[in-house]
């Protein structure tokens, strides 16, 4: 900083002008400690607190100071430990502290306390102008990042496909959907002995286990797979001993003599 003549302040220009640099390397810093997905926010955070700090210096009233206040106490309940480097770079300043020309090096400590109790911080005017110039920086910052997104339509488009993907239980009563009964022999087994296959399959880790697949997910499988009804079927496998009935065991056991008599023919040619 140049020197300056004790107890005499900047033009207000160049005071505003080394703030304003003073707030683009704190905000920067601040931004760079943020997770990608969410720099937008932090931006659009530090513009709603120059507004409501621009309509705190127009009035000075207790209760404008608290919107700003309770504002910056929301979004550190919100995002914690991710606003450590906006504390350390006490971002809260630049919204119109006593001190921020000393704190911010606009003056020394000496300078600043030489000043006139009047000269030591800007005047109502002179924050509007520093919130504007702060503003243009912010702005520019903001369409930087949105440029720098995937367009919202694309993330949608991804989200449907990931639930088509995933047989949302909207897509499984909506698409191919068949209405079953329980022996109408659509499918060799019936949903009882479907379920108690399914029971002895998982039982042998054919399926992930109960901490990983848990029982609606596994409905909604077996109501995929065969079309018998996924609410039915997940209270059926909560009681498949209900169903290891002699003659539903042996429907099983000669399906997989089919499949094992299937396989080796096929290995026979091999």
């Amino acid at each position: 900083m140049s020197k300056k003549t004790a107890g005499k302040p900047l033009d207000p220009t160049r005071a505003i002008d080394l703030l304003t640099s003073q707030f683009i390397k704190d905000y920067r810093a601040s931004l760079a400690d943020f997770p990608d997905n969410k720099k937008v926010e932090l931006v659009e955070h530090i513009l709603s607190c120059l507004d409501c700090a621009e309509i705190f210096w127009k009035n000075q009233t207790s209760a404008d100071w608290k919107i700003l206040a309770d504002k910056e106490n929301a979004f550190l309940k919100k995002h914690g430990k991710r606003l450590k480097m906006y504390k350390q770079k006490r971002m809260y300043l630049y919204y119109g502290d006593r001190h921020l020309l000393s704190e911010k090096n606009v003056y020394t400590t000496d300078e600043w306390n030489s000043l006139s109790h009047d000269k030591q911080m800007f005047s109502p005017s002179e924050y509007d102008s520093f919130f504007e110039a702060c503003r243009r920086v912010l702005y520019n910052e903001r369409d930087f990042l949105l440029l720098e997104q995937n367009p919202e339509d694309e993330a949608e488009e991804r989200k449907s496909k990931e639930k088509e993907l995933q047989g949302t239980p909207d897509k499984i009563s909506t698409k191919g959907k068949q209405k079953r009964e329980a022996q109408d022999n659509k499918t060799y087994l019936s949903q009882e002995q479907t379920v108690l296959l399914m029971h002895y399959l998982q039982q042998e880790r054919l399926f992930l286990h109960d901490e990983y697949l848990n029982k609606t997910e596994f409905g909604k499988a077996i109501e995929i797979l065969t079309g018998y009804s996924q609410h039915t079927s997940r209270q059926d496998l909560g009681k498949y001993q209900d169903y290891q009935s002699k003659e539903n065991l042996k429907k099983i056991d000669g399906l997989l003599t089919r499949l094992k008599i299937a396989i080796d023919k096929d290995l026979k040619q091999k």
